[in-house]
């Protein structure tokens, strides 16, 4: 028996916890032992997720940073061996660790505010100045641009790696389509679909907006059956392709023949025993709102795409989501302090009003008491 992995929608704490009580992790004697190993499995998952991150620099980061290597060789200036070292790792396209974006995100906020007349660009006295050379080794303004969005990206990832806001929702539309591109088939689907309402998730519906997977088409993607198992396509090599349209969240995963469980995806696709889609994801916003009696939840942003699926169970069927149940607790939270802030301020209002009454009563008693003594 294996040591436990992490369930998607369990915490830390309840991972901990099971993992404690595993057959398997019996076999260590001491606890301290047995924690520790539990500990190093939840760290191991989380390394996972950081590494879904596409940290491959950009074709137009790779030509500024050969520039870069030019004007030094030229010249005979600009940058340090640590430069062109990470130059030529650029140059090549190279996968980046997590912290190497880091530091370049570090140098490229230090220097920016050196750019201004330093001969930082074409017509400034002594262009290109060693500054303007050390920051095309760096990848230059493409690469500042591309380290501000992979730093927030690595933000929201380490934010939400103990994975308990993943969520997984299944569209009920039977229409998978298996395709040939030569000798590989394709399985083209669609992964969510916009503005759609879904059916009763447990005390709410659901929409996807039109531009919740804004941004979400480079992340490191993987088509899957049921989220589980050996990816059998992924963006990060060009077998899985995502796009958007109209409709939703399109997908064409090219399937390699060879892979035995490709094999039978192909068959249960033809056959009909597996006709829907699935995606999993983390929501950075939503928004919530009553409607005909029913609690319904827009999702507006995704955060993070993890996988597309080809599922034998729909989701939305299954169970609702407790990421989306406590974001929907949070709004009737909210709703309800409204409302009571609102009539606080109604009672207020009425009081005033009543004690303005009262001093106008009082006042016209005492209108009525003068006129009958001076009559």
């Amino acid at each position: 028996m294996p040591i436990p992995t992490k369930n998607i929608d369990e915490t830390n704490e309840e991972f901990i916890e099971r993992c404690m009580s595993d057959e398997f992790m019996k076999e260590y004697d001491d606890n301290d032992q047995r924690l520790a190993v539990c500990y190093a499995q939840l760290e191991d998952e989380e390394d996972r997720a950081l590494e879904d991150i596409n940290t491959k620099p950009t074709q137009e980061m790779a030509d500024e940073a050969a520039q870069g290597l030019e004007w030094r060789e030229e010249f005979g200036r600009g940058g340090t061996e640590v430069g062109v070292a990470r130059a030529r790792d650029i140059k090549n396209r190279v996968n980046l660790s997590i912290e190497t974006i880091k530091r370049m995100y570090s140098y490229f906020s230090r220097h920016e505010v050196d750019k201004e007349g330093q001969g930082f660009y074409s017509g400034d006295e002594g262009y290109p100045s060693a500054g303007r050379i050390a920051w095309a080794l760096w990848g230059g303004d493409v690469g500042f641009a591309w380290t501000k969005r992979k730093i927030e990206e690595i933000g929201k990832e380490e934010k939400f790696i103990d994975m308990k806001n993943k969520e997984i929702r299944t569209i009920d539309v039977q229409d998978l389509e298996l395709r040939m591109d030569g000798d590989n088939p394709v399985v083209v689907g669609y992964g969510a679909v916009f503005n759609s309402m879904s059916n009763d998730l447990g005390g709410f519906r659901e929409y996807i907006g039109s531009e919740a997977f804004e941004g979400r088409l480079e992340d490191d993607v993987r088509f899957l059956i049921n989220h589980d198992g050996m990816p059998l396509a992924r963006t990060t090599n060009g077998t899985l392709r995502l796009s958007v349209d109209e409709r939703g969240l399109k997908y064409e995963a090219k399937l390699n023949p060879n892979v035995s469980t490709s094999r039978d995806l192909m068959e249960l696709l033809k056959d009909g025993t597996i006709n829907q889609s699935s995606f999993a994801f983390i929501v950075e916003d939503d928004s919530w709102e009553m409607k005909d009696g029913m609690n319904v939840r827009t999702i507006n942003k995704v955060s993070r795409l993890y996988d597309v699926s080809a599922v034998t169970y729909p989701a939305y069927n299954e169970a609702s989501s407790s990421v989306a149940l406590r974001s929907m607790e949070q709004w009737q939270e909210k709703e309800e302090a409204k409302k009571l802030e609102e009539s606080l301020e109604a009672e207020k209002l009425e009081g005033i009003k009543e004690e303005e009454d009262l001093k106008q009563r009082s006042l016209n008693e005492m209108r009525l008491k003068i006129l009958k003594n001076k009559y």
